[in-house]
C-alpha cells in the first residue's frame, strides 16, 4: 500500500483501474492491490452484514441527494470523515438504550421515567410504553430530550394512573435519523 501528502497525479483519486484501488483520506491518496476474496466463505452474519451494507449505501445516496440531510451530517461528521461516511457510519450503527431509570415510578400521573440513550448523530424519537403486569397497555407517548444532555438523557411524565403498577413493563423504543430501531424493556419492582 502506497501513501502520497500533494502528489498532484494521484489527487482525488478514488476507485479501481486495472488491479490497483485508490482511496483518498483528508489529504492523502492511498494506492493498494485490490484484494482477492475469491476463495472466501461468507459466514451468515457476514452475508447479513452485506445486506445492510448495501442498505446502507442506499442511505448514503438519500443523504447526498437531499439537502436537509446532507447539512445535517455536514455538521456532525469528524474531522477527515465525508458525508457519505458520516451517512453509512450512522447507518451501520444501532442506537443503544443504556439506563431504563424506574426507581420514582409509582403508578401515578407526574412519576417520571428517564432514559439514557447512545447514538452516532440524533435521535429521531423516543418513545416509552407501559404496560401493567398482565401485559395490557396503560400508556404510550414520546420522551423528551433533557437540554442540558445534548439529547442523551430523555425524561418520561407518566399521565395514567396504574394501581397495580409493581410488576408492570417499562418499554423503550428508541429510533434513529436513518431508521435503526431498538427496543428495550425493564420491569418495575417495588421491593
Amino acid at each position: 500500500m502506497a501513501i502520497s501528502y500533494d502528489n498532484v497525479i494521484t489527487k482525488n483519486y478514488h476507485g479501481m483501474m486495472g488491479g490497483v484501488v485508490f482511496r483518498c483520506r483528508g489529504d492523502k491518496s492511498i494506492m493498494s492491490k485490490r484484494p482477492d476474496c475469491s476463495k472466501v466463505v461468507k459466514t451468515n452474519a457476514q452475508k447479513a452484514n452485506m445486506k445492510r451494507f448495501a442498505a446502507a449505501t442506499i442511505y448514503g445516496k438519500k443523504v447526498l441527494s437531499d439537502p436537509m440531510l446532507r447539512e445535517k451530517y455536514a455538521k456532525k461528521k469528524k474531522m477527515y470523515q465525508s458525508i457519505w461516511n458520516a451517512a453509512i457510519s450512522d447507518f451501520m450503527s444501532r442506537p443503544k438504550v443504556q439506563i431504563i431509570d424506574v426507581k420514582d415510578y409509582r403508578g401515578l400521573p407526574g412519576n417520571e421515567i428517564r432514559i439514557s440513550a447512545r447514538d452516532r448523530f440524533k435521535f429521531e424519537a423516543v418513545i416509552v410504553t407501559i404496560l401493567n403486569f398482565i401485559g395490557h397497555l396503560i400508556e404510550s407517548g414520546p420522551a423528551v430530550a433533557r437540554p442540558s444532555s445534548g439529547g442523551l438523557e430523555w425524561d418520561y411524565v407518566v399521565k395514567e394512573i396504574n394501581p397495580s403498577y409493581n410488576g408492570s413493563q417499562v418499554v423503550v423504543r428508541v429510533s434513529d435519523l436513518p431508521g435503526n430501531v431498538v427496543q428495550e424493556t425493564v420491569v418495575v419492582d417495588s421491593t
